[in-house]
Order: C-alpha cells, then sequence, then structure tokens
C-alpha cells in the first residue's frame, strides 16, 4: 500500500520544479528560435557540417533544397480517392512465474479507403510456446526486446500484405502504409536476431516500394532533438566545431517545443534525413529515411508529430500533399491524433481481460490432457495481495 501523505514534501517539491523547468524550456524556445534566424542555404549547411559526418552524429540535415525556416501548408479538405493502411500491434510477454509459459502477439489493421465505404478492420494474433520461440541461447526466457522486435517485424509484414491486396483491388490509386512510431529502424544494436529482422523490414519496405505503396511513420509528441542539435552545430564556428559539438544547450529540449512555437496549425517543415550508422544502412539498401515536422492541431493548442518516409517517395510532390492533407484530416477528426492509428491499435489491444480469457483456455486444455499448470510460489502470493 502507498502512503501518499508521507510524499508530501516530495510532491510540493516536483511541483515548484516541474515549474522551474518549465520556465527553462521556454526560455530556450526563444533562443533556439533566435538561432533559426536568417539560416545558411541548405547547400551551404551541408558542406559546413561537413565534418561531423561520419562521427555518428545525431542531428539532421537538409534533405532537399528548401529553407531550414520554411514551412508548408495543405488543403483543408479530406483528400480525394486515396487509401490508408495503417498497422499497430501489442503482446502479452512471457512470464517465468506464470502457470502456462507463453507469449502472444496481436498485429491489428485498417484500411480506410476515401470513397465512402466503411473502413475495413483486420487482426491476426499469434500464439507461442516452443522452446525454440520462448528460450534464448542460453536457456533463459526470451527478453521482452525480442518479442517487440518479432512484433516489429510482424507489423511490416502484414502491412506489406494488406498493402499488395489493396494494391490488386486498386491498381491506380494513391496508397500510404502507416506505422504507429519512427519508420527508420529503432535497434542500433548487431547481433543475430536484430540483424535478420532488419534485413526482413527492409524487404517490407522495398515491397512496398515495389508495389507502388508509401509506407510512413507517424510518431505522435517526438522525443528527439536533431534539428535542434542542427540549429546548435550552425551557431559553432567551423573551427570549433567538431570540439564544442558536445556542449549543446538544448540537451534537455526536444524538437516539438520548438516546433510548437514555430508552426502555424496544419503546416509542415522541411523534410530533413539524419546521417546516422542506421539510416546509412537504410540507404545502402536504397531505403533511406527522411522526416519533417507537421502540426496537426488548432490554432492555440498545437499538436506536433514527426513523419518519416523513404526518400525515393518525396519527390512526388503530389503524393506528399495527399498525404499532408490525408494526415490534418484524420488528426482533426479525433482532436490531435490520426484516426486510422487509433483505430489500428483498437484492433491490435490485448486486454487484461483478453489475457486471462486466453490463459483459461489454456489451462483448460491442458487439464483435458491430465496436465496441471501451476504458479510459482512467488506469482501466488503476488495474485493474493492484488486481491486485497
Amino acid at each position: 500500500m502507498l502512503h501518499i501523505e508521507c510524499l508530501q514534501t516530495e510532491i510540493e517539491a516536483w511541483s515548484a520544479f516541474a515549474q522551474h523547468k518549465q520556465e527553462q524550456f521556454t526560455e530556450k524556445v526563444e533562443v533556439a528560435h533566435g538561432y533559426l534566424q536568417s539560416p545558411p542555404p541548405p547547400v551551404e549547411i551541408r558542406a559546413r557540417l561537413a565534418p561531423l559526418l561520419g562521427r555518428d552524429w545525431t542531428g539532421a540535415l537538409p534533405a532537399t533544397e528548401a529553407p531550414l525556416d520554411a514551412s508548408f501548408s495543405a488543403p483543408a479538405r479530406p483528400p480525394d480517392d486515396v487509401t490508408l493502411i495503417a498497422v499497430d500491434g501489442s503482446q502479452i510477454f512471457p512470464d517465468r512465474h506464470a502457470a502456462i509459459l507463453y507469449y502472444l502477439i496481436q498485429v491489428g489493421a485498417i484500411v480506410f479507403r476515401y470513397n465512402g465505404q466503411t473502413p475495413i478492420p483486420h487482426s491476426r494474433p499469434a500464439l507461442y510456446y516452443q522452446d525454440s520461440d520462448l528460450f534464448d541461447a542460453q536457456g533463459y526466457v526470451v527478453s521482452a526486446e525480442k518479442v517487440n522486435l518479432r512484433r516489429l517485424t510482424q507489423e511490416m509484414a502484414y502491412l506489406c500484405e494488406l498493402a499488395t491486396d489493396e494494391r490488386r483491388a486498386a491498381p491506380t490509386t494513391p496508397l500510404f502504409a502507416l506505422t504507429d512510431g519512427p519508420l527508420l529502424w529503432a535497434y542500433p544494436e548487431r547481433g543475430q536476431d536484430i540483424e535478420r529482422a532488419f534485413q526482413a523490414y527492409l524487404e517490407a519496405l522495398g515491397a512496398l516500394q515495389q508495389t507502388g505503396v508509401i509506407p510512413v511513420g507517424y510518431v505522435d509528441r517526438p522525443g528527439g532533438r536533431a534539428f535542434l542539435e542542427l540549429l546548435w552545430a550552425l551557431h559553432l564556428a567551423p573551427e570549433e566545431l567538431v570540439e564544442r559539438i558536445g556542449e549543446n544547450p538544448f540537451q534537455q529540449l526536444r524538437d516539438y517545443r520548438l516546433m510548437e512555437r514555430r508552426l502555424p496549425p496544419g503546416a509542415r517543415t522541411a523534410w530533413f534525413t539524419r546521417p546516422t550508422t542506421i539510416n546509412r544502412r537504410h540507404s545502402e539498401a536504397g531505403q533511406e529515411i527522411w522526416f519533417c515536422y507537421l502540426n496537426v492541431g488548432e490554432a492555440g493548442h498545437p499538436v506536433i508529430a514527426r513523419v518519416e518516409a523513404p526518400a525515393w517517395a518525396i519527390p512526388n510532390e503530389s503524393a506528399m500533399l495527399t498525404l499532408h492533407t490525408a494526415l490534418l484530416h484524420q488528426a482533426r477528426v479525433l482532436n490531435g491524433y490520426p484516426y486510422v492509428l487509433a483505430r489500428a491499435h483498437e484492433e491490435a489491444l490485448v486486454t487484461t481481460l483478453d489475457k486471462k480469457a486466453l490463459e483459461d483456455v489454456l489451462q483448460r486444455q491442458l487439464m483435458e490432457k491430465g496436465l496441471v499448470p501451476q504458479m510459482s510460489e512467488k506469482a501466488r502470493q503476488k495474485a493474493y495481495l492484488g486481491k486485497r
């Protein structure tokens, strides 16, 4: 039992700290906004920051010739004749203390056609119980990270499958395949499992390209500061660039706070790329990832998202304008978050009640075969205390 009254001093200190931090953020946003005044042209920026390349610098570089401070708007109307396919996933992680050792991944999706048809939901659950699925090479139960890795690749494979089917049915309709999260591969570590998953992921991106479907990553309230890293790098003199790049005064700030200050409702930034090792590997496979920031909020209530897409898709200005319009329309349906991604999450979600129902079925199956599943004593005590 938590005795909240014992935390009163800390709670009051926390609120004062939060207020102070907000004041600092406001000040730093104004400083960063000042750095953005009269920026050099993109070609000069790329040349000036060349010494940082190859050092796995985490900042952004202009990917096009649009000015650094440019913003782009889109029509405030639903797009015509376009289809969005959104996917999301959820899981039940393996628990070595539980009565039954397994894990589950469920991928959910929604196909939304802008032709008046009812959105079509999809879902695909998968149960994992084989020793090869449950245990690593050392004999330990697989980690949550490995389950997440498998879920990510299954999401992309399912998205690819649905997009292929949709393309057959509508050969000329603009198609966008949306994921809830970054499109840039999120596991920079190396290892056999990660490498196999990464190659499968790149193959899925390539298959979408061949099918004429544009994959899109949508990141709500993004946590990165690649744009702020770029502003700091431009603030430094060329001779101190490498030596002082790590002294960024905006380290506790995030890009979205600056974008809340400068992006009008409905507008997006120019496109940027990140010269990281993982994006170079994307590029080697023909799948370099670019990104922009988009304000899907209303006046007085900015809502910043990072939108990621492959570099090969960006030159198609008509498609990018359609995507921009569709994301604004989708987000305004739910006051700041795309409807299709919310519905995909709904289809993927495995609730606590779902988990209990599944485990009841699994236990009955075992008992019918004369097997009596038992949880560990630790789990038994936790279950008992949890009922209090």
